[in-house]
C-alpha cells in the first residue's frame, strides 16, 4: 500500500469526469426552482394588479431556475450529473432523483452533490429511491454537506449492502463520528447477519474532526480485511500522530493499495 498525501479530496472527485466544475452562487430563491411552490405573503395594502405582477415575477423566476438546472446540470456525455454549490436542500431530492434516474434515457453513473445543504433526510430519500430503481450508479459525492452525520451513514450503509455498482463514495466534512466509521467498517468487512462486503474501491472521509483515535482499531480492521478498497482518504480528521503512525504501518503491508493519510 502506497502512502500518499493530498490537501483535500476534491482532486479525487475530479477524476470522475472531464467536466470543469463551476461553482454557482445561487440564493435560496433560485434553488427553489426545484422545490414545491411555497405560499407567498403580501402586504395587504397592495393593489390586485400589484399582487398579480408579483405572482408573475415569481413564476418567471421559478421557470428560469428550472431552465438553468436543465441546461447547465444535465448529464454529461459519460453520465455524470454535477450539482455542486447550488444551495440544494432535502426538498430538492425528489427532483434530482427524477432527472438523474427515472427520466427516459437517463444513464446517470455519477452524482456529485458537493457543497450543498443536504441532511440525513435527503440521503434517506435518495437511498430509498436507489434501492427501488435499477441503476448503474458508480460515483456518489456528498462532500461538504455538514448535517448528514452518522444518521446519513446508516442509510448509505443500507445502500452499500445491496448495491453492487457503487465503487466511489466521497464523504469529506459531512459530520461523521467514530460511530459512523464503525458502521462503514461493518459493511466494508462483511460483518453482520446476511452481510457481504461492499465492492467499494475509493472511500473519502477526510475533514471529519469527530473521527478520533477511538476509530483506530476499526480503521485497521478495514485495511486488513477489506479486499476491494484501493483508496482510503483520512486527511484532517481528529486522529493523533500515534494513531496515524499505526495506520501507516498497516498500510505499508498492503502493497497493492494506495492509502491517503495526512494532516
Amino acid at each position: 500500500m502506497k502512502i500518499g498525501s493530498q490537501n483535500n479530496d476534491y482532486g479525487a472527485e475530479d477524476y470522475i469526469s472531464c467536466l470543469t466544475i463551476e461553482k454557482r452562487y445561487c440564493d435560496q430563491s433560485e434553488a427553489g426552482g426545484l422545490q414545491n411552490n411555497k405560499r407567498m405573503e403580501f402586504d395587504p395594502s397592495l393593489s390586485v394588479e400589484e399582487v398579480l405582477n408579483m405572482w408573475k415575477e415569481a413564476d418567471e423566476m421559478q421557470a428560469a431556475s428550472n431552465d438553468r438546472f436543465t441546461e447547465s446540470h444535465e448529464l454529461d456525455n459519460i453520465g455524470i450529473m454535477n450539482l455542486s454549490s447550488m444551495n440544494l436542500t432535502d426538498n430538492n431530492m425528489p427532483s434530482i432523483i427524477q432527472r438523474a434516474f427515472t427520466e427516459e434515457k437517463s444513464k446517470c453513473v455519477g452524482l456529485i452533490l458537493r457543497d450543498n445543504a443536504l441532511t440525513s433526510v435527503g440521503v434517506m430519500v435518495l437511498v430509498e429511491a436507489l434501492l427501488k430503481t435499477r441503476t448503474k450508479l458508480k460515483y456518489l459525492s456528498f462532500s461538504n454537506n455538514t448535517a448528514i452525520g452518522d444518521r446519513g451513514i446508516e442509510h448509505l450503509v443500507r445502500l452499500l449492502q445491496k448495491n453492487r455498482s457503487i465503487t466511489f463514495l466521497a464523504l469529506p466534512n459531512t459530520g461523521i463520528t467514530d460511530h459512523g466509521v464503525r458502521l462503514l467498517a461493518d459493511v466494508l468487512c462483511g460483518i453482520g447477519p446476511n452481510s457481504s462486503c461492499s465492492p467499494l474501491e475509493k472511500l473519502h472521509i477526510s475533514f471529519n474532526k469527530s473521527i478520533t483515535d477511538e476509530s483506530i482499531e476499526v480503521l485497521i480492521q478495514i485495511l486488513e480485511q477489506n479486499k476491494t478498497l484501493k483508496t482510503l482518504a483520512l486527511q484532517h480528521c481528529g486522529l493523533s500522530e500515534d494513531a496515524r503512525d499505526r495506520l501507516r504501518q498497516v498500510a505499508a503491508k498492503k502493497k497493492k493499495k494506495k492509502f491517503s493519510l495526512s494532516e
